[in-house]
């Protein structure tokens, strides 16, 4: 999985909201939809290959790099930093336990970044993670931080803002939905799920679309931070 060697520029990702605020107003749906594929795939390595919870990821712990893998579009790709709070599952789970389903207790994220759980004072995992990616896609979606609210008629987490009519809605509520409410009674391979959806998406009339794109934003970000 990608960690922290190798970034040659260490822009990240409100860099790239920022940088497309200044060229066109707000990143193309298909950067967004491509990025949010590569931390899918990134995070899902890094729980069940590496066994580590990050509790740290968001939009600026995001660094941009490249990559020889084959789905990277134009050897562009994604690297998550900073491993300051990581958490080593297997070092701390019981022989015979999933690493991915041990829980822990109290808050270690600042107060805007705490998970559904965290937030109610009950124990949280891998759900901490998943908020985190949620708000690094909403960065590139709307340019701006998360806010999340619980819904008072289904009891469900849930954006306070609301998608757009023209966007792939189908892709955007399963990611925000699936993973603000993730807990013990959801399905394990969610993160999996996901990525697989937003791959497919990205075909290969897409993925020149979104090579375009990323030559374009290239040209305007900054070579080095």
């Amino acid at each position: 999985f990608m960690m922290t060697a190798g970034s040659e520029s260490g822009m990240n990702l409100i860099d790239v909201a920022n940088t497309y605020k200044k060229i066109m107003g707000n990143v193309p749906e298909l950067i967004a939809i491509y990025y949010t594929s590569r931390m899918l795939r990134h995070l899902e390595s890094l729980h069940e290959d590496g066994k580590v919870l990050h509790c740290d990821v968001k939009p600026d712990n995001w660094v941009l790099t490249s990559s020889q893998a084959r789905n990277a579009v134009g050897g562009c790709d994604l690297m998550i930093v900073d491993f300051g709070r990581a958490i080593d599952l297997e070092k701390v789970t019981r022989q015979g336990e999933d690493p991915l389903r041990t829980l822990f207790k109290g808050s270690i994220a600042a107060e805007d970044m705490e998970c559904g759980t965290m937030r109610e004072g009950l124990p949280w995992g891998v759900d901490l993670d998943y908020f985190g990616l949620c708000a690094s896609a909403f960065i590139l979606l709307f340019g701006s931080h998360m806010e999340v609210v619980r819904d008072k008629s289904t009891g469900n987490w849930r954006l306070n803002k609301i998608l757009r009519r023209y966007w792939q809605k189908d892709l955007w509520q399963s990611l925000f939905h699936s993973l603000l409410n993730f807990d013990l009674g959801s399905e394990r391979n969610c993160l999996r799920d996901l990525r697989v959806a937003f791959d497919e998406y990205i075909d290969e009339d897409r993925s020149r679309e979104i090579a375009t794109h990323l030559n374009q934003l290239f040209t305007h970000l900054p070579k080095r931070r």
